[in-house]
């Protein structure tokens, strides 16, 4: 429609311009010699002819041509029509070149057809009626007839109220009967038959309303004439009352009506039989299928336990919005699509298929990155969220600078034991060494951090998770010339809940995610003990342009006590913090940091990011740090810059260049911009 429109603008125009050099003349002296149309294939001359709102021998004038050209196009066999002036002194020739619609010449024959039906003849009408009537008074239905009693008559209008009369829903039958009379008239007889009354009805297949509930909304009661309007299975208010409830593939398989007024009412609620899920084919053409091809590399039991439809219940659309939410959350898949079948054997069975696309979950990256803190840094990282298909999370990592920073670790995770009502389970080797080379006198230089880490949860519902992780650490503390100043053991317990609405964990569009952990830990060797607090705030929703551009929002804060080892206390800034700034640039007793991005989708692997970032971490000398303290808030750090996120197959790369726009506490002047290289998302 829109491009015909289209069309008929751009033909306007060319019109107008083309009666230019006729307009000046324009007058009553100027008039149209000739009409040549061209192009005819099958339309005859006379018809088109007919057809035009311009004649030969009139005066000439732009409305004319105008309403001529508009004229044409409304005809079903005419797809176009090209018009060409010349002016020769005051008369004027117009040729029209016609583009015929496939078939025009039968196009053209119904279309008269319906002209002819439509136009009036000489008759008058001497009478209508409707014989048959039984339960129904003749005047209401008449009052309904576009055909009156001393109009002239109208053929069209007879078929008409033949149609009103049938599509009333009361009557099997309705023939009319034009009846020429001796004086010029016709009377017009409407022969009906009435349905019979209800007698019975019955209704067979519902398991989820009751027979009184379903007669309600289909509003026929016994005893009254039957309506077959109300009796259409698209119409009738049963499958309204169905898919109101969200039970979308329910349908009447069958409606039956004897003489006696008794009505059979067949149900098919639609009770999904099984529930497939099956991978997106991306098979080219020409290229066999294979088994492997076709098969998910998740396992069944990881999409069953997100599923809310069971086999065996009617299929119902909200349980299939929730499946697919869940599906999603996971981040394991790009793209869901459920398709319905058909059972073969159960007429009432439904087959409920979700096509799914996997997302990369496995890869092994390597990455060189420079920082001012730490130096030259390179690593290998193997990852892989989707572990043997079960949706665990397994990572390796290896990673050293030249400034002797170290860290290898192995970890897995299991966000739901198999067999378990949501039970989490995950455990993690690791030795770190961090070195601050900015430190002297009595700060701490190097950090040797190696131990074992358990955790155990459960998940209240979708959204709510609750976890506790136990962690053994041994912790070794140097001043410069490798002067150990303390050797330590420790144990904690950090107990965390969290609450997550987010609609894909890895590339979040939409919802919330809360995180809240208190750690308490015991040093062992001397019986010291310190407790710490965070607090992961985290929104995101859509832009005015939907799924392209999304905002991130993320708010940080935290507090521990002064008996927290020195190691163990806040260090913020850099990639995954306040960005412009080095990794542990501020820290302190106590931290708060605000992100927030523009995230704008520029193809489907590539994404262009803004970003604000601003917090800091504090202690205060001579007081208690485990404050509220107003005045530290008032000396907020802030970065801003932008960056880029790439989906590849090894995983998602980030690339962010930031500038902070305050100095750090003891140096003269700003720093010069960052570069930051990673993988993953941040945050």
């Amino acid at each position: 429609m829109k491009g015909k429109l289209t069309s008929i603008i751009i033909t306007m125009v060319i019109l107008i311009f083309a009666t230019v050099n006729v307009y000046a003349a324009e007058s009553d002296d100027l008039r149209v010699r000739n009409i040549i149309i061209s192009n005819l294939k099958e339309l005859p001359r006379e018809l088109v002819m007919s057809k035009l709102k311009i004649r030969e021998g009139e005066a000439y004038s732009t409305k004319n041509i105008s309403d001529t050209y508009l004229a044409l196009r409304e005809l079903p066999y005419i797809n176009d029509a090209n018009f060409y002036t010349q002016v020769e002194g005051n008369s004027i020739d117009i040729r029209i070149e016609v583009d015929e619609a496939p078939n025009a010449l039968e196009l053209a024959r119904r279309e008269e057809s319906k002209e002819d039906l439509n136009q009036k003849t000489n008759f008058m009408v001497s009478n209508v009626s409707i014989t048959g009537l039984k339960s129904f008074s003749e005047s209401e239905y008449l009052s309904k007839i576009p055909l009156k009693k001393g109009e002239y008559f109208v053929p069209q209008n007879a078929i008409d109220g033949a149609s009103v009369l049938f599509n009333s829903g009361y009557f099997s039958s309705v023939e009319p009967k034009v009846i020429r009379g001796a004086d010029n008239t016709v009377s017009i007889e409407y022969v009906v038959t009435e349905n019979p009354k209800v007698n019975d009805i019955t209704i067979e297949g519902n398991t989820l309303f009751t027979q009184a509930e379903l007669l309600e909304a289909l509003q026929v009661k016994k005893g009254d004439i039957l309506n077959i309007e109300k009796m259409d299975p698209s119409k009738n208010g049963i499958i309204k009352t169905y898919q109101d409830a969200g039970y979308t593939l329910t349908r009447i398989d069958d409606i039956k009506l004897d003489d006696s007024g008794n009505i059979r009412i067949v149900l098919s609620e639609g009770t999904i039989e099984s529930i497939v899920y099956r991978k997106v084919s991306k098979k080219k053409d020409g290229e066999r299928r294979t088994e492997k091809s076709a098969n998910l590399r998740t396992l069944d039991y990881v999409l069953e336990r997100d599923t809310r439809m069971n086999v065996g219940e009617v299929f119902q659309k909200e349980k299939l919005e929730q499946t697919i939410r869940n599906i999603y959350r996971t981040g394991l898949f790009t793209s869901i699509q459920p398709n319905f079948k058909q059972s073969a054997t159960d007429p009432n069975g439904r087959i409920v298929e979700l096509e799914t696309e996997e997302r990369p979950a496995a890869s092994i990256n390597g990455n060189i990155s420079y920082g001012t803190s730490v130096g030259l840094v390179g690593g290998i990282n193997y990852t892989d969220s989707n572990f043997l298909g079960r949706a665990q999370e397994f990572k390796a990592s290896i990673e050293v600078s030249d400034e002797g920073d170290q860290t290898y670790e192995i970890s897995i995770f299991d966000p739901w034991l198999r067999g378990t009502n949501r039970l989490q389970a995950g455990g993690s080797l690791y030795w770190r060494q961090s070195i601050d080379d900015d430190a002297y006198g009595d700060d701490l230089y190097k950090v040797k951090r190696g131990g074992i880490k358990g955790t155990i949860g459960q998940g209240l519902n979708d959204d709510i998770y609750v976890r506790g992780a136990l962690r053994f650490e041994n912790v070794q503390e140097y001043l410069r010339d490798n002067v150990r100043r303390e050797d330590y053991d420790l144990v904690a317990f950090t107990p965390t809940i969290t609450y997550d609405t987010r609609n894909n964990r890895f590339s979040p569009q939409k919802g919330d995610y809360v995180n809240l952990s208190y750690e308490i830990g015991k040093i062992v060797t001397d019986h010291r003990s310190y407790s710490q607090v965070e607090i992961d705030l985290r929104k995101y929703h859509r832009t005015f342009f939907k799924d392209k551009n999304i905002m991130a929002y993320r708010a940080v804060w935290g507090f521990t006590g002064s008996e927290t080892p020195e190691s163990l206390r806040f260090k913020i800034g850099g990639a995954d913090s306040i960005r412009g700034y080095d990794y542990g640039d501020f820290e302190g007793y106590n931290e708060f940091y605000f992100n927030v991005e523009n995230r704008t989708q520029i193809t489907n692997n590539i994404q262009f990011v803004a970003f604000f970032d601003i917090g800091n971490a504090w202690q205060t000398s001579g007081k208690e740090p485990n404050r509220s303290d107003a005045n530290a808030f008032r000396d907020l750090k802030s970065g801003a810059g932008v960056g880029l996120r790439i989906t590849t197959p090894v995983g998602p790369l980030r690339f962010d260049y930031a500038w902070p726009l305050d100095k750090v506490e003891g140096e003269q002047k700003k720093d010069n911009g960052k570069f930051y290289f990673n993988f993953g998302p941040s945050f």
